[in-house]
This record gives C-alpha cells, structure tokens and sequence, in this order.
C-alpha cells in the first residue's frame, strides 16, 4: 500500500513539472525551410522585380539566379535602378538566389495565380546574418532526449524523495 502511494506521489510531481515546462520550447526550431512565395508572371512568362540591400539601397549589379531543381534557368544582372525582369518562363516551382538570399517561388500564370500572388517579386541582399534578440545567451534544447530523460528523471527523485518523507495517513495493517 506505501509503495503504491508512493507511485501516486511521483506521477503526480512528474506530472505538474511537465505542465510547469513552457511547450512552446519543444517546437523545431533549427533548419526550418523558408515559405514558397507565390508570384504572378506578367504576360510573356515575365518575372519582373526588384532587388534591395540590406539597408533599403537599390542593389545594382548584383546577379539573380533562378533555377528548378534540375538546372539553372536564368542568370540575371540587377540594373541601376535596383529593377530586373526574367522573360520566357512557365509556372512552376523555382528557387531563386541573390547574394546569400535564397528564396523558394511558386510562379503562376497571370490568369492562374490566386489572390494572394504578388505581380512583382521583392528581394533583399542580406549580405550578413541578421541576429533580432539577444536572449539569453545560451538556452538548452529542451527536445533533446538527454534533457527530457534527466527531467523525468529528477521528477522521478522528487517524488520519490517527497513520498517516502511524507507518512501514510491509513493504519498499519
């Protein structure tokens, strides 16, 4: 009966530590893949767009790849004015790089596209990493199997230890 009760004791500390845990912390973070942008071609298979720095300049010069997954389809260089067009294209999935910017499009036909598609594609030349928030330094990653086993594990101890310190309230039989 005292071990029975002591179980109890150490279901429920397991318990109340894992609703105490902020769930939020157990989602994916790392290597996540970037949305597909939908984007409607002009008449022509037309990709028309621009290309900003990182500080809101025009970024003249700079070349935009765009490829399938089998081949490069176009290389492009951005004109003065921060503007680019891309003729000869058919809807489709592409991925698109400038600089160290890559991003993933969905091109549609202009009377296919859904609402939602731009007319026109807007990149941004991020040419360092950009780091919003400093935090907290370090956190630990809370979905590794190490640190959820020693969380179970020191709930485990706290039950255990709350338990045989706390004394049945039911006679000896």
């Amino acid at each position: 009966m005292r071990l029975l009760s002591q179980v109890r004791r150490c279901l429920i500390v397991g318990a109340t530590l894992g609703l105490l845990m902020p769930q939020v912390s157990f989602a994916v973070e790392r290597n996540q893949v970037p949305p597909i942008r939908d984007v409607a071609l002009q008449h022509g298979g037309i990709l028309r767009g621009e290309v900003l720095s990182a500080q809101g300049q025009n970024a003249s010069g700079q070349t935009i790849s765009l490829a399938t997954t089998s081949e490069v389809v176009a290389n492009v260089v951005v004109g003065t004015d921060g503007k680019f067009a891309i003729a000869g294209l058919r809807p489709g999935v592409y991925s698109v790089a400038v600089g160290e910017t890559q991003s993933v499009l969905r091109l549609w036909s202009e009377t296919a596209a859904p609402p939602s598609a731009t007319h026109e594609l807007l990149l941004v030349d991020q040419q360092e990493q950009v780091v919003r928030g400093g935090g907290f330094g370090y956190m630990p990653q809370w979905n590794h199997p190490i640190v959820v086993s020693g969380l179970l594990l020191t709930a485990g101890v706290i039950g255990g230890v709350i338990g045989y310190n706390v004394r049945d309230s039911s006679p000896a039989s």
